[in-house]
């Protein structure tokens, strides 16, 4: 397996929760870095901890620009397991290779923002003005995250190259369309069979900037359980009682996110 990330002009701190927490976890499988304008001791710090990096120039902004480089990235890997998340907001707290194994049974998993798109006012302005047309649909659908995919090589290299065209012709160019593009293609015929739909109560990931941020703003809406977060030690737990493999968007929490990096320094 291969954890794959994307960074631009992060330090080394900036990142370190990520990093430190993936060696913590017991992962010993691949880790490969896209870096954009990096500060030397970031690569220094990621070369030290046994990254593969790869370089890139900005030309667009990052969060478009990613999927493209990533896309041909992929072209020179082997068939493999690639587990894709964003980077400064991402802790892995166990290791998701088990899980992977146990759980894997199409070619790309996405997971669950436990919320309808149409009921994120977020989305409704994301979505909704840059698809206008295919949201008329999409609205009704649970959103699911771009940030965070797990998918064999080359079903998740179509996927991330889809996502770069599709979030390039938008009818609202004032927005960043990769969620909005993500979420339509995901149910298009082509690519919905290959597609493994995960709920955050299976124990892979939570997102909290919905089910644990906007727990009050969305009361009522959510799909699943808030989690349980220890603030004694900034664990996440699912209704279950199971440790997530990763947590997303802990950093919109400050509390948790001041545990989390005293965690791993």
């Amino acid at each position: 397996m291969i954890i794959l990330g994307c960074i631009t002009k992060y330090s080394a701190h900036d990142i370190k929760p990520y990093v430190e927490s993936i060696d913590r976890s017991g992962f010993n499988g691949k880790k490969v870095m896209m870096v954009y304008d990096v500060p030397q001791e970031t690569i220094d710090y990621l070369k030290s901890k046994g990254w593969d990096l790869y370089g890139g120039q900005l030309e667009q902004h990052i969060i478009l620009q990613r999927f493209r480089d990533i896309y041909k990235l992929l072209q020179s890997f082997e068939d493999d397991v690639i587990i894709w998340t964003d980077v400064k907001d991402v802790i892995f707290q166990k290791d998701p290779t088990e899980w992977i194994r146990n759980h894997m049974e199409k070619d790309i998993m996405v997971f669950s923002e436990c919320i309808k798109l149409g009921d994120d006012p977020w989305a409704t302005v994301n979505s909704g003005t840059t698809f206008p047309l295919e949201w008329e649909w999409t609205q009704h659908n649970i959103s699911y995250c771009a940030g965070t995919i797990v998918g064999r090589t080359e079903s998740l290299k179509d996927l991330f190259l889809e996502i770069y065209h599709w979030s390039k012709l938008t009818h609202n160019s004032d927005q960043l369309a990769d969620q909005a593009a993500f979420n339509i293609l995901i149910h298009l015929n082509h690519f919905k069979n290959t597609v493994q739909f995960v709920q955050q109560e299976e124990g892979f990931i939570t997102q909290m900037g919905t089910v644990w941020i906007k727990q009050n703003e969305f009361k009522g809406k959510l799909t699943e359980p808030t989690p349980k977060v220890d603030y004694t030690d900034g664990n996440v737990f699912s209704n279950k009682d199971e440790l997530f493999c990763l947590v997303h968007q802990y950093d919109r929490d400050p509390n948790l996110k001041k545990i989390i990096y005293d965690k791993y320094q």
